[in-house]
């Protein structure tokens, strides 16, 4: 099931939504890195959208839409019926909705930027989505299902990440130094590679 390995990482690869942060003399960095946590992974959108000055309503749009992005991309070239796009989706979501983090102190560096610590509780559902899916792909092909129909691997795929949810346990607390920079323009944003450590080490075995 190399396949379904592939689009197990990637609809997490790059799926945290990182819209730009207006700045300002007292810039909350510490604020803002927990506003795009939980926009991302718990569906609370209120802080970003104050972050992005943006309604409650494009604030979530600009996430949801940029999930759909990811899901889109992750199988691109394949026929996947939207039904299965959806049903991935939500089993990752809920994946994603177990996610433990705590924003802890932000730091400003001489360039202006600023350095946030976030303490994780790595969660293992990924792990154990990726164990148990040989064994349900075996179920399925004494079902008599194609395994080489891309919309069974999806099947495989939810069935696999719900178990992952249902059964998640979590690893010891780590700690990440995530770095808040600005562009050109001087607005505020996490750095791409923040994200994929962040994503990694929330996430392991994603």
């Amino acid at each position: 099931m190399r396949k379904a390995g592939k689009y197990l990482a990637a609809m997490l690869a790059v799926v945290m939504c990182m819209g730009l942060a207006a700045c300002g003399k007292d810039f909350d960095a510490a604020g803002y890195t927990k506003s795009v946590l939980d926009a991302n992974y718990h569906g609370e959108y209120a802080d970003y959208a104050k972050f992005r000055n943006l309604s409650k309503e494009k604030a979530k749009a600009e996430i949801e839409d940029g999930m759909d992005t990811q899901v889109e991309s992750a199988f691109e070239g394949q026929s996947v019926s939207d039904e299965a796009k959806a049903k991935y989706k939500a089993a990752v979501l809920e994946i994603m909705k177990l996610s433990k983090y705590e924003v802890k102190e932000a730091k400003k560096q001489k360039d202006d930027s600023f350095v946030v610590t976030v303490e994780i509780e790595p969660v293992n559902a990924f792990s154990i989505a990726n164990d148990a899916m040989e064994e349900i792909s075996e179920k399925y092909q004494k079902d008599g299902k194609d395994l080489k129909d891309t919309n069974v691997i999806i099947d495989v795929l939810a069935e696999a990440l719900n178990k992952g949810a249902k059964e998640n346990t979590y690893g010891e607390k780590v700690s990440l130094d995530i770095h808040v920079t600005q562009d050109g323009d001087n607005a505020y944003g996490i750095e791409a590679l923040e994200v994929t450590n962040l994503e990694s080490a929330m996430f392991p075995g994603m």
